[in-house]
């Protein structure tokens, strides 16, 4: 038998992980879906408008948006920026000009929490136009939609090399209920195929195959041609330096959070409008 791969280790405790919040009292499901009833989450913005805006969009030659990331982080780089304050961080990619801000909430490899995510959103609340939230999570379970949902989340990301069709099918149908479209990442043709058949609007191309964490950058050009002619945004999600060919927007995640002025490098990286 094989050793496990990163993505099956990262599961195999999530899944504990969730199984203790549903049994602590003020966090089972039933509580989460009570706080969800009484109004408690926050307002959200749909997704895909959201990410079709940005600094440039007015311009006679627009760029890619920016999903930008908050993550101290990974499994691959080990610790990234584990000083870097999410809420203040968050400010200045809304303020750049994000269309997104994706924020780990994976604890034991990414160092993140649904705490980062909620003091994000709190920090982005106020402002015109403010970016859509991304829960950027291994999701497997309907609790933790529901947990984003009332957190301040948009979006949640699903992760289609981790879900049965079955599985993928089902929380794709529960997020889109809660009227969160989801980022549903892929990262080969078969996956980009299930994808297209759930009906995604917005798919993540991840370059980074989450098995062996090996990048491979020619994969989002070889998936571009699926969508051409689909009314799809594509998002190129890992391992870009800049522009690419037929994707609608990019993630940045480790680039940001090293950046000496992330603000001049996220300007100088999608080559916007100094103002935006």
């Amino acid at each position: 038998m094989s050793a496990p791969t990163i993505l099956e280790k990262i599961y195999a405790q999530r899944r504990k992980d969730v199984e203790a919040a549903k049994a602590t009292p003020g966090t089972k499901p039933e509580d989460i879906q009570t706080y969800l009833d009484m109004g408690l989450a926050p307002t959200r913005i749909p997704l895909v408008p959201r990410l079709n805006s940005n600094p440039s969009t007015d311009t006679a030659d627009p760029s890619l948006s920016l999903m930008a990331e908050i993550k101290r982080a990974s499994p691959s780089k080990g610790e990234i920026a584990m000083n870097t304050n999410p809420a203040k961080q968050a400010l200045i990619y809304a303020l750049s000009g994000a269309s997104v801000i994706s924020v780990l909430t994976e604890p034991s490899w990414f160092k993140g929490s649904l705490l980062d995510m909620r003091l994000v959103r709190q920090a982005v609340d106020k402002l015109p136009n403010r970016p859509a939230i991304l829960r950027k999570e291994f999701i497997f379970d309907e609790y933790q939609i529901a947990e984003a949902r009332l957190h301040g989340a948009d979006t949640v990301l699903l992760i289609v090399a981790m879900l049965t069709p079955e599985q993928l099918i089902r929380l794709y149908a529960y997020s889109v209920s809660l009227g969160m479209e989801p980022l549903v990442e892929v990262n080969n043709a078969e996956e980009m195929a299930r994808a297209l058949e759930l009906g995604a609007k917005v798919i993540g191309v991840n370059n980074r195959n989450l098995h062996n964490f090996d990048v491979d950058m020619g994969t989002t050009s070889r998936l571009v041609d699926m969508v051409r002619e689909k009314n799809v945004l594509l998002c190129a999600l890992s391992g870009i330096s800049g522009p690419q060919d037929g994707v609608n927007a990019v993630l940045v995640g480790e680039a940001l959070m090293r950046a000496a002025d992330t603000a001049v490098f996220i300007r100088e990286l999608l080559n916007w409008p100094h103002n935006g």
